[in-house]
Order: structure tokens, then C-alpha cells, then sequence
């Protein structure tokens, strides 16, 4: 487990890295008031919201990534590689599907 840096000069109800930020007072009221309703502390709902942000920017790389790998051009024997395995799957999909419906 790691410590905090302040572990020990300021005592709290959670494990973690305090931090001081500065937010608008109307967003500060929406996050007292959504703590309140779901029963969750201030610093749950913060902890919460950057990790969905940083999962949301992980997905944009990735995202950013494949459209960056799949914008090249295929080549003539992947297009020949691709559409062999589209005709032999799509013929063993068939087979599998007929086998299945006379049994």
C-alpha cells in the first residue's frame, strides 16, 4: 500500500493523498448536494469523476490508435488474405447452421 506524503500531520476518514482545489461555488453546491443524496463523501464523488476521466481519455488514445492503424491503405494480398477468410467462414457459419437445423 502506498502513503501519503501527509500521513500523520492531518487526520481523515480515508486512506489516500489530500489535496486542495479550487472549484466554482455552484459546482462546489451540486457535489455537496449529490454526496448528500447518495450518502457518499465529497472526496468519493471527486475520486469517482477523475477516474471515469481518465478512463475516458484512455479510451480516446485507443480510440485515436485504431483510427490511425485502420485509415491505412490494405494492401492487395491482406484485401486477398481478407476475403479469403470472409468466403471460408462464412461457408463454415453456413455448414455449421444447416448441420444444426436438420439435427
Amino acid at each position: 500500500m502506498k502513503k501519503s506524503i501527509d500521513k500523520g500531520i492531518t487526520k481523515g476518514n480515508t486512506i489516500g493523498m489530500k489535496i486542495a482545489i479550487s472549484i466554482p461555488n455552484d459546482l462546489f453546491e451540486e457535489v455537496v448536494k449529490l454526496a448528500s443524496e447518495n450518502k457518499i463523501s465529497r472526496s468519493q464523488i471527486f475520486s469517482i469523476a477523475v477516474k471515469e476521466y481518465l478512463e475516458k481519455i484512455k479510451s480516446q488514445k485507443l480510440l485515436e490508435t485504431l483510427n490511425k492503424a485502420y485509415s491505412k491503405e490494405e494492401k492487395d494480398d491482406e484485401k486477398f488474405l481478407r476475403r479469403k477468410s470472409l468466403r471460408y467462414y462464412s461457408r463454415a457459419i453456413l455448414k455449421n447452421s444447416y448441420e444444426n437445423s436438420a439435427g
